[in-house]
């Protein structure tokens, strides 16, 4: 059973009148104006608004961590993307970076919006199930984003229009991943109480990641440590409640993209433009510059030392054309979590079950033995890395392991400051005048 999510986009048209000709004075009945997405019969529209800018922005956000970690690497002619590459992350200038934050700030104040806009007609229409499914919905879109917006970036300001916001502050970035964990749980109870049980599945198993993610973010901040297994006993409910829910199916919960909709701009850079590519320690380039894969996996699985199966899996996906599906949450995910909280509990056990039956997803023919020649934390790293691919999370894994990418030039910020990740980038601090800034214009 996989989820997938998709939806129209929500425009909003300006009128343009003109002065000295009565015959172009008029008002457009197919115009939208601001106003007009108040109406409680723009309630859905709303909803599907803020899932289409949040799936814009978690493809063109997730693109610069992918390529700072070892997920793609830059073949192409814009140096940005090199910059990237070589571990540059902190540097406000990077066009790449720039361009994506706007994404992020419209996302983030659609999907807030739609949450107070459709409360409103909730409030206004108590027992009507299609308000309360619309809230619900946004309550989950709103909780997406602001986990992507807590894993991905270093800082962040949350501006409404012309309304400057203060920057939340790197130390305080883990609270946006608490507000995400508590949006989804609003989703899930609005889900179950309608009996949406697959969407109420959906957003617990978003939940578990946004739990596993605040962990994560704990351990990295203000410094990277270099560890083994970390414990997440509050993703633990959640993960086994999706996993009861979907029994042995390979379950996804993802964004897709569509012709006739929104495109993915990181798989678009990767499948067509051939700006970026995957990473030649996962698969095999046809050459600089060049859009696709060989089909050649470079990574070996270390129990059977063939290509890794998990690999094939997720370069199959994400391949193609600027249309692939990038996923969120998925039954991988959950027995991850539950693994590498067994394990740093000492329940070697529980660990060797659940990453074998992660690699029963793929049919390796060959079992992990807890205590055999691959060691349990190598283990998980390697089972970690392959079924999270292209699911904005292998730079927090790489800092908290310790792991470096060789393309990682001396003095980057990756190596000089462990544990950073995407900053405000300069349209922000040009424009938003609680930034320090000597070009504020408000």
């Amino acid at each position: 059973m996989t989820n997938r999510i998709k939806a129209p986009i929500l425009a909003v048209a300006a009128v343009f009148t003109f002065s000295g000709c009565d015959l172009l004075d008029v008002d457009n009945p197919n115009s939208l104006v601001e106003a007009s997405i108040q109406l409680e019969a723009a309630s859905n529209g709303v909803a599907n608004g803020a899932l289409r800018l949040v799936a814009d922005a978690v493809a063109d956000v997730w693109e610069g961590p992918a390529m700072v970690a070892d997920e793609l690497f830059w073949t192409g002619s814009r140096d940005a993307w090199g910059s990237l590459d070589r571990g540059n992350i902190g540097d406000p200038l990077n066009e790449f970076m720039d361009s994506a934050f706007p994404s992020l700030g419209r996302a983030t104040w659609m999907a807030n919006n739609a949450v107070t806009i459709i409360s409103e007609h909730v409030a206004n229409n108590p027992g009507d199930d299609g308000f309360a499914l619309d809230l619900a919905n946004a309550h989950l879109y709103r909780g997406i984003i602001l986990m992507v917006t807590g894993e991905v970036q270093d800082d962040m300001t949350f501006s409404d229009k012309q309304v400057d916001g203060p920057p939340v502050g790197p130390a305080n970035m883990g609270g946006v991943i608490d507000n995400a964990i508590a949006e989804l749980g609003m989703a899930i109870t609005g889900f179950q109480s309608l009996g949406e049980t697959d969407l109420a599945t959906a957003a617990m198993g978003l939940r578990a990641r946004a739990h596993m993610s605040r962990a994560i973010w704990g351990v990295i901040n203000p410094n990277a440590t270099v560890g083994g297994a970390l414990a997440f006993p509050a993703a633990l409910a959640d993960a086994n409640a999706v996993l009861a829910a979907v029994g042995s199916a390979d379950w996804q919960y993802n964004l897709t993209y569509a012709s006739g909709g929104n495109s993915c701009a990181m798989c678009g850079n990767v499948n067509q433009r051939g700006e970026n590519q995957i990473d030649q320690s996962l698969a095999e380039s046809t050459g600089p510059g060049a859009s696709g894969r060989t089909g050649t996996i470079t990574l070996m699985d270390p129990v059977t030392m063939a290509a890794d199966e998990a690999v094939t899996t997720a370069v199959a996906q994400f391949g193609g054309n600027q249309y692939g599906n990038l996923t969120l949450a998925s039954a991988r995910m959950m027995r991850l979590i539950i693994a590498e909280d067994a394990l740093a509990g000492g329940d070697t056990a529980e660990f060797e079950t659940q990453i074998n039956m992660i690699r029963d997803y793929d049919g390796y023919g060959m079992a992990f033995v807890e205590g055999g020649a691959v060691s349990n934390v190598d283990m998980l790293q390697h089972t970690r890395r392959v079924n999270t691919m292209f699911q904005g999370l292998r730079l927090q894994d790489m800092y908290r392991w310790g792991l470096t990418d060789p393309l990682w030039a001396a003095g980057s910020t990756v190596l000089v400051s462990p544990g950073e990740m995407l900053p405000i980038t300069i349209i922000e601090i040009r424009a938003n005048c609680n930034l320090p800034t000597p070009t504020c214009s408000g």
